[in-house]
């Protein structure tokens, strides 16, 4: 019987093609669908961690959150977070993938080297840059303290108009080595005759820049982009270590004020209120790079 039935599988490639596809589709249900469908489910009702009764309120969590006065100032701080990090990573990366394009002597070895800080745990950069600013042992206030710049050592990630810049700092310094990556694979794929043909034309070196350099790397640029926003909209790790959204509020992005409204408030109705529209603020980020990208090619 069971020769039977292997027979007729294997005369049948559309059955036999969904078999070997079901287990995929069975655990992708299980850990994403099924998941993104409750917590879509609970954004209309007001289930708690303390009280899992699924209540059907409708749009009130929803409007709750557009009059939410927090809500709004997270949004703010993490588009601030956002558009600096981001601007950041992009000059200093296309700076280094310049520099790592030339020949030089230890070329390999920078190369290796520069990696490091991306491969590097966000939590373990949140504890190096949180013992760099401590205030007490922190390495930045030896220094400063040292060079005379400062009389005495500093709190900087209590500070309200530094502890953002704190975050941001170790952000960069883990993010840039992927950019730099990214850029130099395509910089390297630029031929040199068109330089050497520009040279011949008397271009200098910005006319070469933006008029050879950036369109040739725009595919580079566009995914670096992308995928350094999605970071920066969902980073959490750094602003938990260093600082908790804290001091007064000054750090909580909208991923951290959701984290708070679940797990401190145990609000999960409101939690996954606010995931959407994290998640429909990220969507509108990358339309807006497709518009400029479209507008761009015609």
């Amino acid at each position: 019987m069971f020769g039977k039935i292997q027979s007729r599988i294997e005369s049948n490639s559309k059955l036999l093609a969904y078999l070997l596809v079901a287990p995929t589709l069975i655990v992708v249900f299980a850990i994403l669908v099924y998941p993104l469908m409750y917590s879509l489910a609970i954004s209309f009702s007001s289930v708690t961690l303390r009280d899992m009764t699924f209540n059907f309120i409708g749009l009130k969590n929803y409007i709750e959150a557009f009059t939410d006065p927090k809500l709004g100032h997270s949004f703010i701080l993490t588009l601030q977070y956002l558009i600096g990090t981001l601007s950041a990573k992009l000059v200093i990366g296309m700076g280094g993938a310049l520099i790592l394009k030339e020949k030089f002597i230890g070329r390999g070895l920078a190369r290796s080297l520069i990696i490091i800080p991306w491969a590097t745990p966000l939590i373990v950069s949140g504890l190096i840059w949180k013992w760099i600013f401590n205030s007490k042992v922190g390495l930045l206030n030896f220094i400063l303290f040292k060079l005379g710049i400062i009389d005495n050592y500093k709190a900087w990630l209590s500070q309200d108009n530094f502890a953002l810049w704190g975050v941001s700092i170790a952000d960069i310094w883990q993010g840039t080595p992927f950019f730099i990556i990214i850029l130099l694979a395509g910089l390297q794929t630029i031929p040199d005759d068109i330089y050497e043909a520009a040279d011949i034309d008397g271009a200098g070196s910005f006319r070469k820049f933006f008029s050879i350099t950036l369109p040739m790397v725009k595919f580079q640029l566009i995914i670096s982009i992308i995928l350094g926003t999605i970071a920066a909209v969902n980073q959490f790790d750094l602003f938990f270590i260093m600082t908790k959204g804290g001091p007064a509020d000054v750090t909580t992005t909208a991923i951290y004020y959701n984290y708070q409204t679940a797990f401190k408030y145990w609000n999960s109705s409101y939690a996954s209120t606010i995931s959407y529209l994290i998640l429909a603020f990220s969507a509108i980020i990358a339309l807006a790079y497709a518009k400029v990208v479209r507008s761009d090619e015609n």
